[in-house]
């Protein structure tokens, strides 16, 4: 799994991500957003946007509790952003919570920020100019694959996490470093192959307060502990814009005319494609994708308002400078802090003409005055959507504004084409519209019905009863007066546009129908009396002749039992 992906269970078709995804890494498939690996800057920004919560951060707890129960001797290198995601606990009470999960030592971030920052400062001493600083993977990876032929002027130095987890190791080789930050793209930097290994595993800010709350551990009531050794003093103010020229090992008079800061990946962008096109001329930039710097990292998730948490990270930074252990960071050598970047371009070869305007027909844009242009699909221009589509990245049905005349266009015509009576009525029981099969049944063709209350046409206790309870009612109703026409009347409430539907059935045809059964049932019944009455009559009178036969035959056959027998049988 990658280091960002999503859930897709929770993704709802809102482009959201698409939108505010500043290298549009994001594809859509089958209305879905998918990240793709190879064009993602992990500066995290979907995650911290996605309405629905459906950006999910790869979860690396297991790892860090893994190492801790082999009984390896695990050091958390804590970024000095914490005081700003943890507004209600204090330092030394971090300290103390860490120690209470198991780490070996605490040790602050802001060690190898230290030796980052004079690492930069040499690379200026040895001439380098136009030299973009390093610390951000986030816009290194912007550079390596949006930039790459400015690869030459990223500083091939490590960043601060990189940097401590050297220093840690130079300590203690058989030491395990686990970061804790409140950045997504350092999961990824410590799996480039450059610099792999250097970190057990980076953790987030969210991680850890889960991480906290699993083991039922509430920092904030835990006793004051010290960090172990620190060897660090303005390098805390790293996280904040500018922190870079704040630490104590820059000179900010030599570099005070000829130093940029700029955060936020569009604007690193537009000055990036400057710098490729030579409009600009520095010595040194520092460039963070967070705007603000690291304290407005998609994982920090404070409290606290930005301003807050700035002046929260400055005031630590200025208290602690004062209690450092050690004065500056030349109490020791450190290793080595250099890399290379190995450029990772994504490829975006040029769309023909013929196949944009294929794609841009599909959502009818026939013409330049057919692309509105309004960015709801999440791309700046048609065009773009359209090379997109191309590319494989967006579908062609994203365009919210062709879909939803496209739809509306169907209903109109489903409305207007449906043999129903189709009438909308306002919450003051005045038509809205209705449709020409209504007008039909009801007589009203070429009549000025819009604006007028339903009850000067029709029956409105329908209407009446559902704008009332708000549940959908069915009816039968007979308008004589309208060549005597029967009609089904079926009313809906329309939460969104707070309007009722009704929908009328003619039943004129199926009631004449039935009266015609109706009458000729009766006629059948009638004709069927008629032949049992017959009937009846006819059993009866061969009845009675039977009945007279019978009796003399008995007579008959009773005098002749007599002469047999020899007695007398009289004439009668």
């Amino acid at each position: 799994m990658g280091i960002i992906s999503t859930v897709r269970t929770s993704c709802r078709d809102c482009y959201k991500c698409v939108r505010h995804c500043p290298v549009k890494a994001i594809r859509i498939n089958l209305s879905h957003a998918e990240i793709v690996e190879e064009r993602c800057i992990q500066d995290g920004r979907c995650v911290l946007i996605c309405p629905q919560g459906a950006k999910h951060v790869r979860d690396d707890l297991p790892v860090a509790k893994e190492l801790l129960s082999q009984g390896k001797r695990v050091v958390a290198s804590l970024a000095p952003s914490f005081v700003a995601a943890f507004p209600d606990v204090s330092p030394g009470q971090m300290v103390s919570a860490l120690k209470r999960l198991g780490f070996h030592a605490v040790r602050e971030t802001a060690e190898g920020a230290e030796w980052v920052t004079r690492e930069h400062l040499h690379l200026l001493h040895e001439g380098r100019t136009n030299l973009i600083s390093s610390a951000c993977p986030a816009i290194n990876n912007l550079i390596r694959r949006y930039f790459p032929e400015l690869l030459e002027n990223l500083a091939p130095c490590v960043s601060p996490m990189v940097a401590h987890a050297r220093l840690l190791h130079e300590e203690d080789p058989e030491s395990k470093v686990v970061f804790i930050g409140p950045c997504i793209a350092k999961k990824g930097e410590r799996e480039e192959p450059e610099v792999a290994e250097e970190v057990a595993v980076a953790l987030t800010f969210v991680e850890l307060k889960n991480w906290l709350r699993e083991e039922g551990i509430e920092p904030a009531s835990l006793e004051e502990a010290e960090f172990d050794p620190s060897r660090c003093g303005w390098a805390r103010s790293f996280p904040v814009e500018g922190g870079l020229l704040q630490s104590a090992s820059l000179t900010c008079d030599l570099l005070s005319r000829e130093v940029i800061v700029i955060t936020g990946i569009e604007r690193a962008k537009q000055f990036l494609q400057e710098l490729k096109e030579k409009k600009v001329d520095f010595r040194l930039v520092e460039m963070m994708a967070c705007e603000g710097g690291c304290i407005d990292g998609p994982v920090l998730r404070s409290s606290l308002s930005f301003y807050e948490r700035r002046n929260r990270v400055l005031t630590y930074t200025e208290e602690y400078e004062k209690r450092s252990m050690c004065e500056g960071a030349s109490c020791y050598d450190p290793p080595s802090l250099r890399r290379t970047f190995s450029p990772q371009p994504v490829e975006n070869p040029p769309v023909p003409e013929e196949e944009l305007r294929k794609i841009l027909a599909l959502t009818g844009k026939f013409t330049p005055q057919d692309e509105l242009n309004c960015g709801a699909c999440g791309y700046d221009t048609c065009r773009e959507k359209a090379q997109a589509v191309y590319y494989g990245m967006a579908e062609a049905e994203m365009c919210i504004p062709f879909m939803r005349a496209k739809a509306e266009s169907f209903s109109s015509f489903l409305i207007a084409v449906t043999p129903n009576g189709i009438v909308l009525v306002d919450e003051e029981l005045r038509i809205v519209d209705m449709n020409p099969a209504l007008r039909r049944m009801l007589e009203l063709t070429g009549k000025l019905v819009v604006g007028k209350r339903v009850d000067e046409f029709f029956d409105s206790s329908p209407f009446v009863e559902v704008l009332r309870t708000k549940k959908a009612v069915t009816r039968e109703f007979h308008y004589p007066q309208h060549h005597d026409l029967f009609v089904q009347v079926s009313v809906f409430y329309l939460e969104k546009p707070r309007l009722l539907m009704g929908v009328f059935i003619d039943l004129t045809r199926e009631k004449e129908q039935e009266e015609t059964m109706q009458k000729m049932r009766e006629k059948t019944l009638e004709k069927a009396q008629q032949v049992i009455n017959n009937q009846m009559r006819v059993a009866q009178e061969i009845a009675s002749l039977l009945g007279e036969t019978t009796a003399e035959t008995k007579v008959l056959l009773g005098k002749l039992m007599r002469i047999l027998r020899g007695e007398e049988v009289s004439d009668e």
